[in-house]
């Protein structure tokens, strides 16, 4: 860990390679969040908190490495916001919403996300040349709308989205596309449900394994112990199926319900470290899985209560 290394060496070579691309270039800190940014052409701010956290921590030898996957993505950053942020039309044209595996409260990046159940968050993400560009606190300040309406157009957008393919995954019901901004769709439920004719009087069940899938199933409550049990067991080959694409792709691995009265809430304990097996092994036993599935459950009293659940 050598911070002095990082500040005094590193930093000026990655101004300095900005500078040849035709950027002026400054360094700010941001003293309320301890966070720090670069400004670009006297107009656009980009935030580099997460690369001096990584050169802060990496062997000097492997610096410039870092610093030069960082450089386009700053350049892109720049690009984005002379043409884009301070575009009413265009940020109304691509703004996205996006689920995020983290904790509002713990990413300084992203305080303005709203949290969900389970350390999942709703940010704000740009539709930008084929592939979402996720906007930070950074980017956010210069934006020529507020966050209320950011919000709105972008959930609005991605509740337009189309879905490519619609099918049956044992009692779920799953819809997806190629598209990261798929899952946002269920920050939107009465709207999901409509389009899709979800008949969900009791509430709906449904996950979020990676970002271009949902799955859900409307909530049974003259059977709801079975179930649950039959939801735990079929609900972790979705996630084994995302994470051995890409282990990072992975969302989520509990199972959520929402509620007619329209709160969100989760049912089950993914991250149980007991559970690591029954989440990347398909071919576990029987009697395995139906001890995972009873460390999985684990659903709120309230729950319990609605559903008259001993």
């Amino acid at each position: 860990m050598d911070p002095e290394y990082a500040l005094n060496k590193s930093l000026p070579y990655l101004t300095s390679r900005l500078e040849d691309a035709g950027f002026t270039v400054q360094v700010g800190f941001n003293q309320t969040k301890g966070t720090i940014f670069l400004l670009l052409n006297d107009s656009v701010k980009c935030s580099i908190h997460e690369l001096m956290n990584k050169l802060i921590y990496a062997e000097p030898d492997v610096h410039r490495i870092l610093i030069e996957l960082w450089v386009p993505l700053l350049i892109k950053q720049a690009r984005i916001g002379e043409t884009i942020l301070n575009n009413p039309d265009e940020l109304r044209r691509r703004i996205r919403t996006e689920f995020g595996a983290f904790d509002v409260a713990t990413t300084p990046l992203h305080s303005y996300a709203r949290q969900y159940p389970s350390g999942i968050a709703l940010v704000l993400s740009l539709d930008y040349e084929n592939s979402p560009f996720r906007l930070d606190d950074v980017q956010l300040d210069q934006c020529s709308l507020s966050v209320d309406e950011l919000f709105y157009y972008a959930q609005k957008n991605t509740d337009d989205l189309p879905i490519e393919r619609i099918q049956q995954f044992g009692p779920f019901t799953c819809i997806s596309a190629q598209s990261t901004f798929v899952t946002a769709k269920a920050a939107n439920m009465p709207e999901l449900m409509s389009r899709f004719l979800i008949h969900a009087p009791h509430g709906l069940f449904f996950m979020v394994p990676a970002n271009h899938m949902l799955y859900y199933v409307p909530a049974d409550p003259a059977n709801i112990s079975e179930q649950l049990r039959e939801l735990a067991k079929i609900s972790r080959l979705p996630v084994i199926s995302a994470g051995k694409q890409d282990p990072d792709a992975v969302l989520s691995r509990d199972i959520f319900y929402y509620s007619p009265e329209g709160t969100y809430e989760t049912i089950t304990q993914g991250d149980n470290p007991a559970l690591e097996e029954f989440f990347t092994n398909p071919y576990i036993d029987a009697e395995t899985v139906r001890t995972c599935v009873e460390q999985y459950l684990s659903p709120s009293p309230a729950f319990r209560a609605r559903f008259a659940l001993p």
